[in-house]
């Protein structure tokens, strides 16, 4: 006859086999996968190719590992670090780095083409008559996350089971060259460590990779962006209400300027002062009349960054981080903490004044929610930035101006799968009170 204690703990280990059971290894793919718009123009942008990467990880460091499983009042108790091993994924660890790399430069705009190749660019012999102008390799450092990790199963506690978990971190580090025929031209390391608010432990680690392939994005087109086309150059009055200071707001508009300079050529140069946010501004719409206040710079535009817990927004939505005067001057931030700006939100919101709108591609700047810290602009809002990276923003849109972003909008109209059609209304009706 089976004791009370033991059917008790036949039950533990029932919970503890059902919370604990995987759902197989997860699937990788590239985080950019929009269509790369074909351009018969003639193109003076480097080709690349991408050969394949080296694996300088221990070995340890491609093998998973949880706590050990112990005993604890006649109950079961798990806790402590558990870490993503290469099983974790449904593709080869560097198969899938290289994919999402290939991916991610295709469609930044630096290179007229991103593609696989399988020679060695360290080796001047092995470069075929048709190589690509560049060729970039790499060594794989650290493809990993970790997640702290607490699971309790007790026949003495009321709801027996307990499980907790702290938030999944990944991180990703890869050590690149870059070759041309005659010899390396850049090298350097890209490493990221990013703590994920949503999905998995191994989705934190693609999140970390997709960050890090951008991040790798901006770096290349630093290095090799010839500077043919002219830069024009934005000034942006900031309206410090964070307490960033002249190097945050520096800082802030480093990584913002990039993303600007990289997809449309234009240059934001930043000019701070403190500001003291308005005791009634209660909320974004509030924030946003108290920003229009201020004067912009000749031809520039004013934003104005404000703490979060300064606007409290009761929409049943996803909670927002900032506003804009679509295809107007003035913008505002959030930031969530003190001394802290979001680069995504400022990028997101400056877009809007050059009238880009809201799409449901993820991986976007321009996505509504800020689940993932996008550095690319999606096809459609990457034409309308280029369409208006001119226009002057102390004057309404001109005839010109609102012809050729009308027939965007209304050419994005047949693509409601790709953008929601009431956010294209709005934009419709904020462009025919702005242009003759």
């Amino acid at each position: 006859m089976r004791s009370c204690g033991g059917r008790l703990l036949a039950v533990a280990l029932f919970a503890l086999t059902a919370c604990t059971t995987g759902s197989g290894p997860v699937a990788v793919e590239p985080h950019l996968a929009w269509p790369i718009p074909a351009d018969d123009a003639p193109d003076a942008r480097p080709r690349l190719g991408v050969a394949e990467l080296r694996d300088a990880r221990s070995a340890a460091g491609k093998i998973g590992a949880r706590p050990a499983l112990g005993l604890r009042f006649l109950g079961l108790e798990r806790e402590g670090v558990e870490r993503t091993g290469d099983d974790a994924f449904d593709l080869p660890v560097l198969e899938a780095v290289r994919d999402d790399v290939i991916a991610t430069l295709a469609r930044a705009g630096t290179f007229r083409s991103a593609e696989a190749v399988a020679f060695d660019p360290r080796v001047p012999a092995a470069w075929p008559a048709d190589a690509p102008d560049y060729v970039l390799a790499g060594e794989l450092e650290e493809f990993a996350g970790s997640q702290w990790h607490s699971f309790v199963v007790t026949p003495f506690r009321v709801g027996f089971v307990r499980d907790r978990w702290g938030a999944p971190e990944g991180r990703v580090s890869v050590q690149f060259e870059l070759f041309a025929r005659d010899g390396r031209v850049w090298q350097g390391r890209v490493a990221t460590r990013q703590e994920s608010n949503q999905g998995g432990l191994a989705d934190a680690v693609l999140e970390a990779l997709a960050l890090n392939d951008e991040a790798l994005a901006a770096r290349l087109d630093a290095e090799l962006r010839p500077r043919t086309r002219e830069m024009r150059l934005l000034e942006v009055r900031v309206l410090d209400g964070c307490g960033l200071g002249a190097d945050g707001v520096r800082r802030l508009f480093a990584g913002t300027s990039a993303i600007f300079t990289r997809e449309s050529h234009v240059a934001l140069i930043p000019r701070p002062e403190p500001w003291t946010v308005p005791a009634d501004a209660r909320d974004l719409d509030a924030l946003l009349d108290a920003a229009r206040r201020a004067e912009p710079p000749t031809g520039g535009v004013v934003l104005a960054l404000a703490p979060a817990d300064a606007a409290r927004d009761f929409s049943l939505g996803t909670q927002r981080t900032g506003l804009a005067v679509p295809l107007g001057a003035h913008a505002v931030a959030l930031c969530p903490e003190e001394g802290e700006a979001s680069v995504l939100t400022v990028a997101h919101e400056l877009a809007h004044l050059f009238g880009a709108v809201h799409v449901r591609e993820l991986a976007s700047i321009m996505n509504a929610t800020a689940d993932f810290d996008a550095r690319f602009f999606d096809p459609l809002n990457r034409r309308i930035l280029n369409e208006l990276r001119e226009r002057d923003f102390s004057r309404p849109l001109d005839r010109a101006e609102g012809a050729r972003l009308s027939a965007i909008y209304r050419a994005a109209e047949r693509r409601p799968d790709e953008v929601d059609p009431a956010d294209l209304d709005s934009a419709l009706r904020a462009l025919d009170g702005r242009s003759p």
